[in-house]
């Protein structure tokens, strides 16, 4: 590896604008390409995804076409004890290296993959996601594997209808109460009715027939205060 550091600036300028104009060029092409097809399906989780071997696959060929090379180090490695069914975590920071093979000009990015299993596959899912995530966003592929989606999980529950709890039914007490007090005032039951769209006073709610009541109360209340009565008992 050539040392940059001692390169004069006009030809670090010269050789770093090689490999981004080849990076560039990969991205037209994966542009072009349109949204990469997703060629896997986790049937645990139920969800497709573009698969490690499926990027290797298309960044082979761009890295090929346009004179670019990946080299991958770790740089650390941490271990962790996750819950449930999923017990292994791992998370590693790996070094990615994208070298220009024509000049030797090269450029540097760390990043941090992390994952847990039920098995022993963490520490590799950790290092395919940090590769996935390198290449995904240097090279801005469409995919469509968006993390700030729901999870299957969420969007599984997402699908399940609400179930509303059943609603309260109105007591015989309560019908009683109420065709007592509209006795000889039936055409002001039926605009009541009407307006809670039912046709009988057994098909009002509990809720609607405690408040129904409650309205016949306060005006029963406020009818007592102005004549002095004392309000009656029902």
């Amino acid at each position: 590896m050539i040392d940059l550091e001692s390169l004069p600036a006009e030809k670090w300028l010269e050789m770093n604008a090689a490999l981004q104009k080849k990076k560039n060029a990969a991205r037209k092409k994966l542009n072009e390409m349109g949204v990469v097809k997703r060629d896997k399906v986790n049937k645990y989780d139920n969800y497709s995804y573009l698969s490690e071997s499926g990027y290797k696959q298309i960044f082979t060929e761009l890295f090929s076409e346009n004179g670019l090379e990946l080299k991958s180090d770790e740089v650390d490695y941490k271990v962790y004890t996750g819950n449930g069914n999923q017990q292994s975590g791992r998370m590693v920071k790996i070094r990615f290296t994208l070298f220009d093979i024509d000049t030797g000009f090269f450029e540097t990015t760390d990043v941090t993959g992390e994952a847990i299993d039920r098995g022993d596959k963490a520490g590799y899912k950790a290092y395919t996601g940090a590769l996935k995530y390198y290449l995904a966003n240097t090279f801005m592929v469409a995919s469509g594997d968006d993390a700030e989606k729901h999870s299957p999980e969420k969007e599984i529950q997402n699908e399940q209808p609400v179930q509303e709890k059943p609603k309260r039914k109105i007591n015989k007490k309560q019908i009683g109460l109420i065709y007592t007090k509209f006795q000889g005032k039936e055409a002001s039951l039926t605009k009541i009715l009407k307006k809670n769209k039912v046709s009988r006073v057994e098909d009002l709610s509990y809720s609607q027939a405690i408040d129904l009541l409650d309205q016949i109360n306060k005006k029963e209340m406020k009818a007592n205060e102005v004549t002095g009565n004392q309000p009656s008992n029902s």
